[in-house]
């Protein structure tokens, strides 16, 4: 299949937000896993995993999916307030499908499709996207 070169390269910017997004997850679910091993609350647990996992999953997606040249006193207070949201999200379906399931497996499967689709709208619309007329310099 021959695709025209806007959706061969949309794509593949898919395939690298899903490749550097799934790293962090890695690391996320790890740390949550670890934690909850240990005796922690799970909801305490994927709170902690998806911060660390925050770190990793920007350097991914500014420098690798999205190759972007804004500097990170732009980027990175973007990312954070797009991923405030995304976290809040990650809690909250994480949240709905563990207060029925008692499955945190289940419950972060879950949670984690939700936010992999709205964190990457928000990634390619707003946080690496070239300098918007309302940014302060």
């Amino acid at each position: 299949m021959n695709l025209p070169p806007i959706y061969r390269s949309r794509l593949t910017r898919l395939c690298r937000f899903l490749t550097g997004g799934g790293f962090a997850t890695l690391i996320h679910w790890l740390v949550m896993f670890l934690l909850i091993d240990a005796g922690v609350d799970a909801r305490i647990a994927t709170a902690a995993g998806a911060t660390i996992g925050l770190g990793t999953n920007y350097l991914a997606q500014h420098r690798y999916t999205f190759r972007s040249e804004l500097p990170h006193r732009l980027a990175f207070p973007r990312y954070l307030a797009t991923s405030s949201a995304g976290w809040a999200l990650n809690l909250a379906a994480f949240s709905a499908v563990y207060a029925t399931t008692n499955a945190p497996l289940a419950s972060q499967v879950t949670a984690t499709a939700v936010a992999t689709i709205a964190n990457y709208f928000l990634a390619e619309k707003f946080v690496f996207q070239k300098e918007q007329a309302n940014d302060i310099h």
